[in-house]
């Protein structure tokens, strides 16, 4: 017993610090409820919730709480805007502190009470929605001795077009995203634009990578990637794009003759 509690032990110090640590988390690790309790009291644990502990007594990092959802359910991910800044590609857009976190799951799956009373979770804007299959276009982040899953940029820019403002400003901002997108892979985008569910999706996403025109979008198979009928007012009073039949808004081109 000596030795079990011992190895017990080893791996609670070996967890990543900032990171939430679930019920299901410690009975995977052979640690009983009553077990976390006395550990909660003796100082091996700090309790941030009903069945969340971490082995710190700092608060948990923002990732740390999602280490923590995903042993609940891998439907939850970092993703949009959130997940193309750890990517690197949102650095055109306005940061801040305050701006949210925009953490994605499928519609049946909702944060339990633990996550929403930590520090900063009135940050995280949940988006709960199957537009997108589950698991697909998911990649492993580390950062600080965690990993996550968070959306792949091509999947991330599906869903922060999912999500975007309806006016110039959140176009002028996917406009400023899509420059960045040089690197997408072909194939991923085509598999995640067949199973899309949103048409307005697959319009816009198509509109603005035929408008930046990266080497990707010229190895896509646009015959397969059906776009439904009739128009779609997505930016009311914009100009209507009459191939993807779309309304966008008119952005101002610089002059020809300018440096």
């Amino acid at each position: 017993m000596g030795v079990k509690r011992e190895r017990i032990n080893q791996r609670l110090r070996t967890a990543p610090k900032g990171a939430v640590l679930t019920s299901a988390w410690l009975k995977d690790l052979g640690v009983s409820n009553r077990l976390a309790d006395y550990y909660a009291g003796s100082g091996w644990l700090y309790r941030v919730g009903e069945g969340a502990f971490t082995t710190h007594p700092e608060d948990p990092t923002w990732l740390g709480a999602v280490y923590g959802l995903q042993h609940k359910s891998h439907s939850f991910h970092p993703g949009g805007r959130t997940a193309l800044e750890l990517s690197g590609l949102a650095h055109f857009l306005p940061l801040g502190d305050a701006h949210p976190l925009y953490l994605f799951s499928r519609t049946k799956d909702r944060l339990p009470v633990w996550f929403t009373r930590l520090p900063g979770a009135e940050r995280f804007q949940h988006v709960r929605t199957n537009f997108l299959p589950q698991g697909m276009g998911l990649r492993e982040h580390q950062e600080g001795g965690l990993s996550v899953l968070v959306s792949a940029p091509e999947r991330a820019v599906l869903e922060f077009l999912q999500a975007l403002t309806p006016d110039a400003s959140g176009y002028d901002h996917a406009n400023l995203i899509f420059e960045g997108l040089g690197t997408l892979r072909p194939e991923l985008v085509q598999s995640l634009l067949e199973a899309c569910a949103s048409i307005k999706v697959r319009r816009l996403f198509l509109h603005l990578a035929e408008r930046h025109n990266h080497a990707w979008f010229r190895q896509l198979s646009l015959e397969k990637i059906s776009l439904g009928s009739g128009k779609r007012v997505l930016f009311p009073g914009g100009r209507l794009d009459s191939k993807y039949l779309i309304t966008v808004p008119v952005l101002e081109e610089p002059p020809a003759d300018a440096p």
